[in-house]
């Protein structure tokens, strides 16, 4: 058998090795998805709320919209960690 013949790279060893994968959700993009929802939940609700005497629509637009945005951010992070622990159960 000459240097044409002989078979090279995987096909040289043909065992199979079975390695376990570690799956892991991305993180950042729970948590900022869940700001962005968490923020629109709370333009919604800032602009049809009732109105409050000493703020304008767009400074309860405002704030409710970075409190909720907070909170969804939050959540966000914890349903990341959640299924990160059911992707990777042994």
């Amino acid at each position: 058998m000459n240097e044409q013949e002989r078979p090279t790279g995987p096909q040289r060893n043909p065992r199979v090795v079975r390695r376990r994968v570690r799956r892991t959700p991305n993180f950042l993009r729970f948590i900022i998805t869940g700001a962005v929802l968490g923020l629109i939940v709370g333009a919604i609700i800032g602009s049809t709320g009732p109105q409050t005497a000493g703020y304008s629509t767009r400074t309860g637009v405002a704030l409710i919209g970075a409190l909720l945005a907070a909170i969804g951010a939050l959540a966000g992070a914890i349903v990341g960690l959640i299924l990160e622990r059911l992707l990777n159960r042994p």
